[in-house]
């Protein structure tokens, strides 16, 4: 069995993260988790990197979470500047995956009109279960 989960640098994608582990860690369950600064890259309008400094977030998360006998971890960083929700379906797809976890933050009505929600296109089309988290407030 397999878990994914969507993480970014963000509070949400922290939680989400966090939850993930618990998940894998009570199912006995791989996981793999895709990365993205996607949107603060775009705020930012900075130039794409390697990945480096995400994989390293995303590292030193996972190994202040780990505990002896976690399965497996794989994490994957994306950031070409796709559609985030496919990439993570993808993703999920590509990996056979059981779950999906994602974080979420709270919008407005007119927000989600204006910007549409990845998380409403996941949640919608995912083959798979999906598991939503928030960060705590």
């Amino acid at each position: 069995m397999t878990i994914c989960v969507a993480y970014g640098p963000t509070p949400e994608g922290t939680a989400a993260l966090d939850l993930a582990v618990r998940e894998s860690r009570l199912r006995g369950a791989r996981l793999v988790a895709l990365a993205t600064e996607h949107q603060e890259r775009f705020e930012h309008d900075t130039e794409p990197d390697d990945g480096g400094p995400l994989r390293d977030r995303v590292e030193t998360r996972l190994a202040a979470l780990r505990a002896d006998g976690d399965p497996e971890t794989d994490v994957r960083v994306i950031d070409d500047g796709g559609d985030p929700a496919e990439a993570i379906l993808d993703l999920a797809a590509e990996s056979g995956a059981a779950l999906l976890v994602i974080g979420v933050r709270r919008r407005s009505p007119v927000g989600k009109l204006l910007t549409g929600s990845v998380a409403q296109r996941i949640i919608l089309d995912s083959p798979v279960p999906v598991l939503i988290t928030h960060a705590a407030r």
